[in-house]
């Protein structure tokens, strides 16, 4: 579940980054980002419909309501690690990394979500998707 970035967050902070956070929707086909790209500092949340991933041309996974992917801008600026094309029509909240921050870091908890956010990365790409 995507929501796991908020643990630690109190149900108040939670909503709070959410009502910060806009909506962007997206037709079949389009591309989100693009591996390679420079991070632009936002994370997204799949509110409605599904994605693909796609690494070095070959798609490894898709994604679905709940799930978040480009998690990795919220705490380092590194190049997008992956593309990711809607593959339904599709709605996702965004999450700015100077808000994410500020208030993981406000809460105490930013070291315990940068390491999950770390993990299932690091779980996700390089453990089993070479």
């Amino acid at each position: 579940d995507g929501l796991y970035i908020f643990d630690g967050l109190t149900p108040k902070e939670t909503a709070y980054f959410i009502m910060m956070s806009e909506t962007l929707r997206f037709e079949n086909g389009n591309i989100i980002m693009s591996e390679g790209d420079v991070s632009d500092n936002r994370a997204y949340l799949i509110e409605s419909g599904s994605v693909d991933v796609h690494r070095h041309s070959t798609k490894i996974d898709s994604l679905h309501t709940g799930d978040v992917f480009g998690e990795m801008a919220l705490i380092a600026d590194e190049p997008r690690s992956a593309t990711i094309i809607a593959s339904t029509p599709t709605e996702v909240l965004v999450f700015n990394k100077e808000e994410f921050l500020m208030l993981c870091k406000k809460s105490g908890v930013y070291d315990d979500v940068k390491f999950k956010i770390l993990k299932r990365v690091k779980d996700n790409f390089y453990d089993n998707k070479k």
